[in-house]
């Protein structure tokens, strides 16, 4: 299933958050031995992380679920104001009002060039808290649920996700897996 392939991508970046996580920590805590001459790249990894979710986890990846995976659920008879839909649209919302609110720190640090630490790793340790539980409920109960009920239609609904990530992101699907990969990469040459 597209969306399962879709996590093990965004479990990527959940882990570049943890380890940027650390290292604003470990920063925050004054110690001495932090180039601050790495701050930009710092400040370019978060910047990055934030495209990525906001391009690839919520507008393609929440896409293909709030187009195409919860109206087929809702058609089979699994009710969207209650259970497991309604619980899922309410973390979408979550993860966009985090990622807001980190998007919002980046903006005052370009402004007046001072960093809110404690805002950042808050707002990380949120997403990746909410994501993690959230791949969790997807990977191990909606997406099973949604194979046994769904199975007739799984031709029509994989091409549907297509359409849905080459609207919602051009194409560039190969584009956010790479910056995955490449962030990886970053975060690690920068401890």
């Amino acid at each position: 299933m597209q969306l399962r392939r879709d996590h093990d991508v965004i479990l990527k970046i959940l882990a570049v958050m943890d380890t940027l996580r650390s290292m604003l920590v470990t920063i925050k805590s004054g110690d001495r031995s932090y180039d601050h001459d790495k701050d930009d790249g710092i400040v370019a990894i978060i910047k990055d992380t934030i495209d990525f979710v906001k391009n690839f986890t919520d507008r393609c990846h929440h896409g293909k679920e709030e187009g195409v995976l919860f109206p087929a659920l809702n058609s089979a008879g699994m009710p969207k104001d209650g259970g497991p839909i309604a619980v899922m649209l309410m973390e979408h919302k979550q993860g966009r009002e985090i990622i807001e609110s980190m998007e919002s720190a980046l903006e005052d640090y370009e402004r007046d060039g001072s960093l809110d630490y404690n805002h950042i790793i808050k707002s990380i340790e949120e997403y990746i808290l909410l994501m993690y539980n959230h791949i969790m409920k997807e990977n191990n109960i909606l997406f099973n649920i949604a194979d046994t009920i769904l199975y007739d239609k799984s031709k029509d609904i994989n091409d549907a996700y297509t359409r849905v990530e080459y609207e919602t992101i051009k194409g560039r699907d190969e584009y956010y897996k790479s910056l995955a990969e490449s962030l990886t990469d970053r975060i690690k040459n920068l401890r």
